[in-house]
């Protein structure tokens, strides 16, 4: 892996990942990491990729990981957060484009997944798949809850101030689901030994900012009107994947909302995959080298696709 400096939207400094010491690649796989975490923790997969013929690259988000330093995680610049990290991978991808002339597939985890859901609404022309992995369709009443809540407090405390309050609503929220267990982070995976590093990793587990917030939750209660939907290229492949003990996939129900609305938008190259018992971080579950060997035969169906289209 080597690491760059990558200018993003507004020139915005980025800390940008790059596993592209591949013989004969085939693509590309772009990866957007999610919430309170870094792109650090994808290299086990981006390796897998690399020796099925795959470059990968991907970036520490605004607010996390060496974009943001360990003194400033959670803190965003001035700006729609989100909607400026959308545009951050955008140029990303013309980046992987102009550099390895490969096609290029998304693949968002969680938060990246719903940067991912925003991103096909204006970018899927130029991509040849994404895969939404850990997602969901969030517009239910606590969304529009958190809207109301990190506006007001931004308000009040400003925009670095952290999200404590709302932090405990969510997070805490997931983790009483396995309450019996009596573990930290439960929620995120099966696997001891995932659970733990996470846990001791300085860049993860922080309460990101109100700020961070206030822009998440506007954008949420925009992305699923029809209007947005139908910007979405209708052959573009996408893969949508989590466990289904997933809590912020609402244990598959949720995923299943966020797949019947595709279909409902007319995108014809959608499919789903619910992996029994799993929960949320399936690339560390026990059962992630299944997750992993979907996800190669994926971008594999995808590559199909784009060169049919030729």
């Amino acid at each position: 892996m080597k690491e760059i400096i990558f200018y993003g939207y507004k020139d915005y400094k980025l800390n940008l990942a790059v596993w592209d010491e591949v013989e004969n690649p085939k693509a590309v796989v772009q990866l957007l990491h999610g919430m309170a975490e870094h792109i650090g923790r994808y290299a086990d997969f981006a390796r897998y990729l690399n020796e099925n013929g795959y470059v990968v690259l991907g970036d520490d988000h605004r607010g996390h990981g060496k974009t943001a330093g360990l003194d400033n995680l959670g803190k965003v610049p001035e700006g729609d957060c989100f909607w400026d990290t959308v545009q951050d991978e955008i140029l990303i991808t013309k980046y992987a484009t102009d550099t390895y002339g490969l096609p290029v597939i998304i693949f968002g985890h969680s938060y990246g997944s719903f940067l991912t859901q925003a991103y096909i609404q204006r970018n899927s022309g130029v991509i040849a798949g994404a895969v939404l992995c850990g997602s969901a369709c969030q517009n239910g009443a606590d969304v529009k809850a958190g809207k109301l809540i990190s506006k007001i407090q931004t308000a009040i405390y400003g925009k670095d101030a952290p999200a404590t309050m709302i932090r405990k609503m969510s997070f805490g929220s997931y983790d009483a689901q396995f309450i019996g267990e009596n573990k930290e982070f439960a929620w995120g995976n099966r696997d001891d030994k995932e659970r733990e590093k996470y846990l001791a990793d300085p860049m993860c587990n922080f309460t990101l900012s109100l700020g961070f917030y206030k822009s998440f939750f506007r954008a949420l209660c925009k992305i699923y009107r029809s209007k947005n939907l139908s910007n979405i290229r209708k052959d573009l492949p996408i893969f949508i994947i989590s466990g289904d003990r997933d809590p912020v996939g609402g244990n598959g129900k949720l995923v299943s909302r966020l797949y019947e609305k595709y279909i409902d938008a007319g995108l014809a190259g959608v499919s789903m995959k619910l992996y029994p018992e799993a929960r949320h971080e399936i690339l560390n579950e026990l059962n992630k080298e299944e997750v992993y060997g979907d996800v190669r035969d994926f971008v594999e169906t995808c590559l199909s696709v784009d060169e049919n289209n030729k």
